[in-house]
């Protein structure tokens, strides 16, 4: 089992694997090496951004992103590139965080690239619905940090409002 898996495969569980153990060794670490995490959170990205490039050349989505037909792998290639966008955009978010509270911001993104690591390179199904469940929660978590509401499928009463 273990042999017939291809570094592609091996990239792709690192690149969503990755940013689950960083967000698991802030969240078990808290407050005992509070200057580290910044330095975690920035080299994890760096390195997921680094894996996502490396997936889009050694699996040479360079070259079949424009082709039409069965060759095609335009998702594919948009979905590395988009995480090699979305880490190097996390990574500045990160050294430049301020605040009390940015353990749970580095969580947050930690777990949001991992969610949209798993949502574009995988190729199963299930795996993909859950972690298309983990972007919702994580965004859902991140508005709520923000004071925003999201709600979209609230039901009114309308019967509050007519007299019988």
């Amino acid at each position: 089992m273990l042999a017939e898996m291809t570094i592609v495969t091996w990239l792709k569980i690192v690149a969503i694997g990755l940013p689950l153990l960083a967000a698991l060794t802030i969240w078990r670490g808290g407050e005992r090496f509070h200057s580290a995490q910044r330095w975690l959170v920035t080299i994890t990205f760096g390195l997921i951004a680094l894996i996502a490039l490396t997936l889009f050349f050694l699996d040479k989505q360079y070259a079949c992103i424009l082709m039409f037909g069965r060759q095609n792998c335009l998702f594919d290639g948009l979905a590395s590139l988009s995480l090699v966008l979305l880490s190097l955009l996390f990574a500045r978010s990160s050294v430049l965080l301020r605040g009390e509270d940015k353990g749970s911001d580095y969580i947050l993104m930690l777990l949001l690239s991992s969610a949209w690591a798993g949502m574009g390179l995988v190729e199963n199904l299930l795996v993909f619905l859950i972690f298309l469940n983990l972007f919702f929660f994580v965004f859902n978590r991140w508005l709520n940090r923000r004071g925003l509401k999201w709600r979209f499928l609230v039901l009114r009463d309308d019967y509050k409002d007519a007299p019988k």
